[in-house]
């Protein structure tokens, strides 16, 4: 969908566990089901680094509005104000979404997962899927937007 290059695909599946780190790569010698993006050599975390970067908008997009006949043309958020009934709510244009959740750089997180913009990517963990990627915003941040 994104044509990412082999050597990156290899590395994202150690990071989600979908490949064993110990049965691909010799210099992980401790058994163990994946790895941390901050555990790639430099190199290898600056493939991964640069695909997002070029791919960043297209992976934000297809994350957050999708495509073809369904694709989203709006995103709505609703916040509910604690010990009240109250709720504040904000319809966004996904254009406008998207442009606020594609700002800033693409970067390693402390936890060893990758911030792309205002999105987060990391490994899901848990059931059905474990070795999946998961892309995580904060909605309630397009209350910010004007």
């Amino acid at each position: 969908m994104w044509n990412i290059p082999d050597d990156v695909v290899k590395l994202l599946k150690l990071f989600t566990g979908e490949n064993l780190v110990n049965s691909n790569f010799e210099k992980y010698r401790e058994p163990r089901k994946r790895i941390y993006i901050s555990e790639f050599s430099l190199e290898e975390q600056k493939l991964i680094i640069d695909f997002f970067e070029k791919n960043k908008v297209r992976v934000i997009a297809d994350t957050l509005k999708g495509r073809g006949g369904l694709s989203a043309n709006w995103i709505l958020v609703c916040e509910t104000i604690e010990n009240t009934e109250h709720r504040n709510w904000k319809l966004v244009e996904i254009n406008s979404a998207l442009n606020f959740f594609s700002q800033g750089e693409v970067k390693l997180t402390p936890k060893g997962s990758l911030q792309i913009g205002k999105v987060l990517m990391q490994r899901k963990g848990g059931t059905p899927d474990p070795t999946s990627l998961q892309f995580k915003i904060h909605p309630l941040d397009l209350f910010e937007i004007e």
